[in-house]
């Protein structure tokens, strides 16, 4: 089933019972939950200002709140929340399941699947309205793409751009009107530009036309998690969408497909990581056991946070049970950090000490499955976290090409490892807050931006506009011509 990505993080939690519909919610109530939500942030995230000092983010923060301010909305509100400016993938606001669906069915949604490649919008699917698959949009409602793409959320580190979100959906939120209709000014494949007008769909519909939309193909790895099979006589293609498995789960899966490429003799494999947004960092050397060409792999990576204890302790929840915490879920949560993490006295910082360290192999043995043969590795805005570190391990062991997108994760650090979650009073969204930062390697760095890994080959757009026309998946048949 393929991933809807929006300035809102669409997740089907179900937190009381009770029916809501957005109306309900007042302007107070938009502006108290903003507010609360920022002091959260900055007493509870494990750095705040490392991509803005404390000066900036302010004044970054008054500048979203005004925002609302000037128009309390609930698509208004997710517009405008704070993990804009944080800088960190991480950090979410899940909206209430019943708010969500109440405001989603309030409107008539945009009725063309679309895909986004190199900064350009285009048709991704077949429709009633016979406009070609590949023709390239440019404005929705008077509304230019680059406009509507600048309003679209992201799931990325620092500031790194991502196309991984789903502009059919920011259109509707940014585009739609009264009367139900969309009027699009598109390019051809000849390059002649017309206008067509279309009518809105429901969101039922509009969720059935995403999920028949041509890219991306790998569904079928998206239901299984991990999926491979053989190519051509020559190659297989592995592919993992998430690295969120218990270690012995995860090592099962992956015997079973490199015993079929040893007894298959595959000369080359593709490893496919797009939209994997990450798991157990246990699991990255586990799988690179299988590709390395050295009897065994150094890894390292560091915990950190300037922050162990829980400072806000109102609005707390558990998401398995909605039950909120109790004083001594407090205490137990201070305790474990406590134990694991210890201040450096040279820097306003706490690392995590030999309780964690035990907890990863720095000299992991290579798998007796390994395979020798050339890799690919394919990568994009969605490949994320512990699925960056991957990418970066295979960047820096030269193990292979890379091609596709920059990862949306930093190459050197991100957050995670553990969360804390807070369920705002007025909105009902859960604000989900990393505990620590990791650094891939034992230096903990203190810079204030950083960069994905890059694939070291790019599918130029005429390239992708001629695989998706023939409903190819652009970077496999890219990958695959490296390989011959």
């Amino acid at each position: 089933m393929k991933k809807i990505f929006i300035i809102i993080v669409l997740m089907n939690y179900t937190l009381g019972i009770a029916q809501y519909s957005v109306s309900e919610i007042s302007k107070d109530g938009y502006l108290k939950d903003f507010d609360i939500a920022i002091d959260i942030i900055q007493k509870q995230h494990p750095n705040p200002y490392r991509f803005n000092d404390q000066e900036t983010f302010k004044k970054k923060v008054d500048s979203l709140r005004k925002e609302i301010e000037k128009k309390p909305t609930f698509i208004n509100f997710y517009a405008n929340i704070p993990n804009k400016i944080l800088g960190d993938g991480h950090v979410t606001f899940i909206p209430d399941s019943n708010y969500q669906e109440s405001f989603l069915n309030s409107f008539s949604l945009f009725p063309i699947a679309t895909y986004i490649h190199n900064g350009n919008v285009f048709v991704n699917g077949e429709n009633k309205y016979n406009i070609e698959i590949g023709s390239q949009l440019l404005e929705i409602n008077n509304y230019s793409v680059n406009y509507i793409l600048d309003k679209g959320g992201k799931k990325a580190d620092g500031n790194i751009k991502v196309e991984n979100i789903n502009f059919s959906l920011i259109a509707s939120l940014r585009c739609s009107n009264d009367t139900g209709l969309y009027t699009i000014k598109y390019k051809t494949l000849k390059g002649e530009q017309k206008v067509a007008k279309l009518s809105g769909i429901t969101y039922s519909k509009f969720y059935y036309e995403d999920n028949h939309s041509i890219l991306p193909m790998d569904l079928i790895s998206t239901a299984y998690g991990v999926y491979g099979y053989r190519v051509n006589s020559d190659t297989y293609y592995l592919s993992i969408k998430s690295f969120n498995y218990d270690e012995s789960t995860f090592y099962e899966r992956l015997s079973k497909y490199f015993q079929e490429i040893r007894s298959i003799k595959s000369k080359n494999l593709i490893i496919d990581i797009r939209d994997n947004d990450g798991g157990s960092l246990s699991n990255i050397p586990l799988l690179y056991s299988f590709i390395t060409k050295h009897p065994q792999i150094n890894t390292s990576y560091k915990y950190g946070t300037k922050v162990i204890d829980i400072l806000y302790q109102d609005y707390l929840i558990d998401l398995q049970t909605n039950r909120y915490f109790s004083d001594k879920d407090i205490i137990d949560q201070n305790n474990f950090m406590r134990q694991r993490f210890e201040k450096d006295d040279k820097a306003d910082y706490y690392f995590g000490n030999a309780r964690l360290d035990d907890t990863y192999i720095k000299n992991y043995p290579r798998d007796n499955l390994f395979f020798d043969g050339k890799v690919v590795l394919i990568i994009n805005n969605g490949t994320f976290s512990a699925a960056a570190y991957f990418a970066s391990l295979f960047s820096r062991e030269k193990r292979g090409d890379l091609v596709g997108k920059e990862t949306g994760s930093c190459s050197n650090f991100t957050t995670a490892a553990w969360f804390i979650n807070y369920k705002l009073p007025n909105t009902k969204s859960i604000l989900s807050i990393p505990r620590s930062e990791i650094f891939f390697n034992e230096n903990a760095t203190m810079a204030s931006d950083c960069r994905g890994v890059f694939p070291t080959h790019t599918i130029e757009t005429k390239y992708f506009i001629k695989a998706l026309t023939e409903k190819k998946d652009p970077e496999l048949e890219y990958s695959l011509s490296l390989l011959k």
